[in-house]
């Protein structure tokens, strides 16, 4: 305990191993903590983390699946599961959806419970909590904190928290207290004896006070208040004569019984257990002997198939409540309906050709910018989580990358897919086999999308930096998607190779006027030929073959030469995408 700043938060995050550390080090029962030993200690973080589109239920099933190692039979995960849905009282509420600001669901008791019940699903040897009654009232909180207290007793764990300005209810439920003042160590005894340590100090409490207040309120009070108390807690710590048992991190011999695991006493000779700021070893109960490193430990709790397979089904079950709200339907829907009648069974003449390009170049819109703004907005969202639990060592950051690149593609590709497959027909653009070709280019253009927005919500991992840089690409790609300008100035000619929609629409011009059936010539108007093209111009042919629309646009390439860089695409950036999640975008 201690006022804002003291150093609370940030001793808890160096123990979780979760803060740098220049100095000293930290031990587990003598020995360095290791990625598989801190698996056995576990963080409980002040803010209540989750994917809020699910529901408790699966958000507790995903964790055991994950989290509990491989070797474990599946049964035996779900009687833990529902073992501490029972101790933590989270029955009621399995079904109900986490949810968040707007969206309702959990309470925020309900949710504190549910945060910590992640973090005990591994049965670990010590709970390390940061503030877990911020933001209850009360009677949640001293439910809380008394739940944990019995928890610990009951499973013989310990239980290390910090808290701000408790009750003096709850305040007295807490066996020890470590005073932290700007960093320094004011008081560290027993909980029962901290109002005799300040009036030794010479600070008596007025009766009817509140303790936690009380001590809050002198460390606060002014500078030369604070010092007498850290100076009182240094004088006592040095007439102390500590049993040579607390020079060691290690308490308990492997040896011994279940029985004898309890709580230990630590013998003073004046009840003072302050300890030199710069050299803290805190020895609330005995670590058992599993957690000291073991070279057959694995490095991670579950195997790469379990961890992509259990990552793939909770991103798409989070994903799909995303992009299949209603009012993405009702959007859907509409524009289905409105380029239908618009554009409904364009004649085969020369003056719909632009008609026919501007409906073929916003179906390469609408499946490549769907998919990317979809995916720009969901990693910054994620970002919370994610780093929460690649911090505790759930997962390979590689198991989640290639979940989340395919867990997504079949919700984004379905929508559109009805959108294209009615509009099409409607248009009457080119035949059974161009039909099922355009499907196919355009799943590979969603996915291409998709590899940029990927990239660039991983880069950004700010939502709204994140869709002003999109919103930056998506226009520099539309303008040089092949629809507005089909001839550029020689010295820019070559930027259009970077819009990959400039690909997709030339696949998609080449796949409705290959082999396709010809469009009949325009007809000239007061003495005007209406016509472009040199085949109506230079002969008598009413008709434009189909190949002579594909020179005019400047189609020369290909099919496949035309497919091929969105490949790149997909590659490129999503390698990128991985690289720059690894390397710079690490959890903090």
């Amino acid at each position: 305990m201690g006022p804002s700043g003291g150093g609370k938060t940030t001793l808890l995050n160096t123990l979780a191993g979760r803060f740098p550390y220049t100095s000293g080090e930290i031990t587990l029962n003598g020995c360095s903590v290791s990625k598989s030993m801190r698996r056995k200690v576990c963080y409980v973080l002040q803010q209540d983390v989750f994917f809020p589109n699910l529901t408790l239920r699966e958000t507790l099933s995903f964790t055991a699946m994950i989290r509990l190692p491989d070797s474990m039979p599946k049964v035996e995960k779900e009687r833990r599961m529902e073992q501490l849905i029972d101790d933590l009282d989270l029955r009621k509420c399995l079904d109900t959806i986490i949810g968040d600001v707007w969206l309702r669901g959990l309470s925020g008791g309900e949710k504190k419970r549910a945060n910590i019940a992640c973090e005990l699903i591994t049965d670990p040897v010590m709970i390390l909590l940061d503030e877990p009654t911020s933001g209850l009232d009360y009677s949640t909180a001293f439910g809380l904190i008394q739940g944990l207290k019995t928890y610990a007793k009951d499973h013989n764990k310990t239980v290390v928290t910090t808290i701000h300005q408790p009750s003096s209810f709850i305040f007295y439920q807490f066996d020890n207290l470590l005073l932290l003042s700007d960093g320094e160590v004011a008081y560290f005894g027993k909980t029962a004896e901290v109002i005799d340590f300040f009036s030794n100090a010479g600070f008596p409490m007025e009766p009817h006070y509140n303790p936690a207040d009380f001590i809050l309120e002198k460390l606060k009070e002014d500078d030369n208040t604070r010092q007498q108390i850290v100076n009182t807690a240094y004088k006592l710590r040095k007439t102390d004569s500590w049993p040579e048992e607390l020079k060691t991190s290690r308490i308990v011999p492997g040896n011994m019984t279940d029985e004898q695991k309890k709580y230990q006493k630590v013998k003073q000779k004046n009840g003072s257990e302050s300890y030199e700021a710069d050299s803290v070893h805190i020895s609330l109960m005995e670590i058992p002997d599993q957690v000291e490193p073991n070279s057959n430990d694995p490095k991670w709790p579950t195997g790469f198939i379990t961890q992509y397979t259990q990552l793939t089904i909770r991103t798409f079950r989070q994903s799909k409540a995303l992009i299949f709200n209603k009012f993405k339907i009702i959007e859907t829907v509409v524009m289905t309906v409105l380029l239908s009648l618009i554009w409904f069974q364009l004649p085969r003449i020369e003056e719909t050709l632009r008609d026919r390009m501007g409906v073929i170049f916003y179906l390469g819109m609408t499946f490549g910018f769907t998919p990317l703004f979809d995916t720009v907005t969901s990693f910054p969202s994620e970002r919370m989580v994610i780093n929460k639990e690649r911090s505790a060592g759930w997962y390979r950051l590689s198991a989640y990358y290639l979940a989340k690149m395919t867990s997504e593609i079949p919700l984004i590709l379905i929508q559109p897919i009805l959108f294209i497959t009615v509009v099409y027909w409607c248009v009457g653009l080119n035949g059974v086999a161009a039909f099922f070709a355009t499907i196919g280019t355009l799943i590979i253009h969603a996915i291409a999308g998709q590899s940029i927005g990927l990239f660039l919500g991983i880069v950004c991992m700010d939502i709204r930096k994140g869709m002003s840089l999109s919103t930056v690409c998506i226009m520099g790609i539309m303008l040089l998607g092949g629809f507005y300008t089909r001839s550029l100035p020689p010295w820019l000619s070559w930027v259009k190779y970077i819009s990959f929609l400039n690909y997709t629409f030339n696949c998609l011009l080449y796949l409705e006027f290959h082999n396709s059936a010809p469009f009949s010539c325009a007809a000239p108007s007061q003495n005007i030929s209406g016509s472009h093209f040199t085949t109506c111009l230079q002969s008598n042919s009413t008709m434009i073959p189909s190949e002579d629309i594909l020179k005019y646009y400047n189609i020369d390439w290909e099919y496949w030469q035309y497919l091929m860089p969105l490949f790149i695409y997909i590659v490129v950036f999503r390698i990128a995408g991985y690289l720059v999640l690894r390397f710079i975008q690490k959890p903090h």
